[in-house]
């Protein structure tokens, strides 16, 4: 009776055990998620700039995520299709804000990049003449251009 139990004990506190983790992983991003959030929305309105990534004067789209990033102490290259090798691969219907989200342009695999903020949103730096704003990711010009979404989760959270 006495190893039955012992053996119990040990079986629920391994199960118990499993399912806190995952929740742990998705809280560390939850939090990370939000501060990247807040940290690219002080750039809205600021102008394109082709090849731009300083505040100053302006961001294309690549260089918008890389500083952001930068600003967590995450290096991240300054072209979409090289961001696209960092992180975990997130589904659409997995979105989580923080997340990094993808698009085919110009004739490009991966053209464009932008940061999800939640509710099918997106912060970017859209193109020349247009500044740095929010847009949907599943209604007009991206909704079907949308290639994928990585989520990158640093160690310190």
């Amino acid at each position: 009776m006495k190893k039955r139990f012992l053996a119990a004990s040990a079986i629920l506190t391994l199960l118990l055990n499993l399912q806190v983790a995952p929740a742990q992983a998705t809280s560390s991003h939850t939090q990370f998620g939000r501060e990247i959030v807040l940290s690219a929305q002080q750039h809205i309105g600021l102008p394109y700039i082709w090849g731009g990534e300083d505040p100053n004067r302006g961001f294309d789209c690549s260089g918008l995520v890389k500083f952001t990033f930068e600003e967590f102490n995450i290096n991240l290259p300054h072209r979409a299709d090289l961001q696209y090798n960092y992180g975990q691969s997130v589904r659409k219907d997995q979105l989580e804000p923080g997340d990094i989200v993808f698009f085919a342009t110009g004739g490009y695999p991966i053209g464009h990049v932008g940061i999800y903020i939640g509710n099918e949103q997106f912060i970017h730096a859209p193109r020349r003449g247009k500044p740095i704003q929010v847009d949907s990711i599943t209604s007009g010009w991206f909704s079907n251009r949308f290639v994928g979404a990585r989520r990158i989760v640093p160690d310190y959270f």
